[in-house]
């Protein structure tokens, strides 16, 4: 099971009230601030405060204290969204904090907040994160390699190098890249860190899938927001969460990168992922932005992105690699044993209906010919992937 350990935050808060003095020496009475006035200083206290708490959660401080002057009984109302609101400063350390707990000492209108922390991975840790991210991507990312590219290159590396840990005992992106091994937070841990420093816009997404909590990241390209579940293209991962990736006919050994949750929509990812903190709008599709950078630049350019299409599985969606009938089946089948070919390889669109498809098709042939078939679910919708090894009689 998937668990997001972040959202587990332990959160106990003692206010103590040490010295509650209203002083109120008026021995230089000033004019009285407006309503307004004093509501905006006192939102500028809180989000200095907020600025100062970010700093020291990304320091990974374990013990610290900010100080604050001004009504303690807004402060002690505020104080956890206030800390919520600091860790949205860095995911990464949002997401590596484990638990906190605060005190509130106050002194008429001057109040200290101390503050304790854990983390489930040191300042050491993530610097030998910083180190292995920055080796890996000097040997991905090429010069002149376009936000599409670079994230597809992290994207393959990531999946390449982690396997999902089966015992959810390793949650960081240290875990990721000293074990090998981590759960979904390690995964959107360690792609939050490559996709930052590629300097591409990112952050980690949180929320519900069949199996419990997950974690995913979501990444900005061209000024577009799309959902990246790095955890979830892991075809080992995906099998182990039952979210039934590797389908009758394929195993995860016989292909390790797949795209089933490459820049996804909101609308795509909502068929088996759900959240419900606010998130960015992910509402354009990417197979169709693609298909129109394909059309775009000068023919090298066109070429970039139809390469880039094809690698990424999206070529599957064009009329002439889709298959969307019993009769249509039938004519690709017959035109390949035609021309003798030895393989055959499209996208079905009605998936539950392939199998007694395929079986009928062949029992119309007249021609003696063996095949083998291997399928997979494709991108989450209800078609297949289908590959068909075609055996003539000698």
């Amino acid at each position: 099971m998937r668990r997001v350990a972040s959202k587990l935050l332990v959160v106990v808060v003692i206010v103590v009230a040490a010295f509650c003095l209203d002083l109120k020496l008026d021995l230089f009475p000033a004019a009285a601030e407006s309503e307004e006035v004093a509501a905006l200083d006192e939102t500028n206290k809180m989000e200095r405060m907020e600025l100062e708490l970010a700093k020291h959660f990304k320091a990974r401080s374990e013990r610290f204290s900010v100080t604050y002057t001004g009504d303690k009984q807004e402060l002690s109302k505020k104080m956890t969204e206030v800390i919520r609101a600091a860790l949205k400063h860095d995911d990464y350390s949002a997401y590596i904090l484990e638990s906190y707990i605060y005190t509130i000492r106050s002194w008429g209108n001057k109040s200290t907040i101390a503050l304790e922390a854990r983390y489930r991975e040191t300042l050491e840790q993530t610097a030998v994160v910083d180190r292995t991210v920055a080796k890996a991507l000097q040997s991905i990312i090429e010069p002149g390699m376009n936000e599409h590219e670079k994230i597809k290159a992290i994207h393959d590396w990531v999946v390449s190098h982690v396997e999902y840990d089966k015992t959810l005992k390793h949650y960081t992106a240290y875990d990721a890249v000293t074990l090998g091994e981590t759960v979904c937070q390690g995964y959107s841990l360690l792609g939050y860190k490559m996709l930052k420093q590629a300097g591409l816009t990112v952050l980690i997404a949180e929320g519900t899938v069949n199996t419990g909590e997950h974690a995913w990241n979501m990444v900005q390209v061209d000024g577009v927001w799309y959902h990246l579940d790095l955890t979830w293209d892991d075809p080992v991962a995906a099998a182990s969460a039952g979210s039934q990736i590797t389908a009758q006919k394929v195993s995860p050994s016989e292909s390790t990168i797949r795209y089933n949750y490459y820049l996804r929509t909101d609308e795509e990812l909502r068929v088996d992922h759900q959240w419900t903190r606010t998130y960015p709008a992910a509402n354009v599709s990417y197979a169709d932005t693609i298909r129109e950078l394909e059309k775009q630049g000068g023919q090298a350019e066109r070429s970039r992105f139809s390469r880039l299409k094809i690698a990424l599985g999206l070529h599957w969606l064009e009329p002439e690699y889709t298959v969307s009938s019993s009769a249509q089946l039938n004519q690709v089948i017959q035109s390949a044993l035609d021309s003798k070919a030895g393989s055959l390889s499209f996208r079905y669109e009605q998936g539950d209906q392939f199998a007694a498809a395929l079986k009928a098709a062949f029992k119309r042939i007249n021609v003696a010919v063996g095949y083998r078939a291997s399928y997979e679910p494709y991108a989450g919708d209800q078609s297949l992937l289908v590959n068909l090894q075609l055996e003539y009689a000698k």
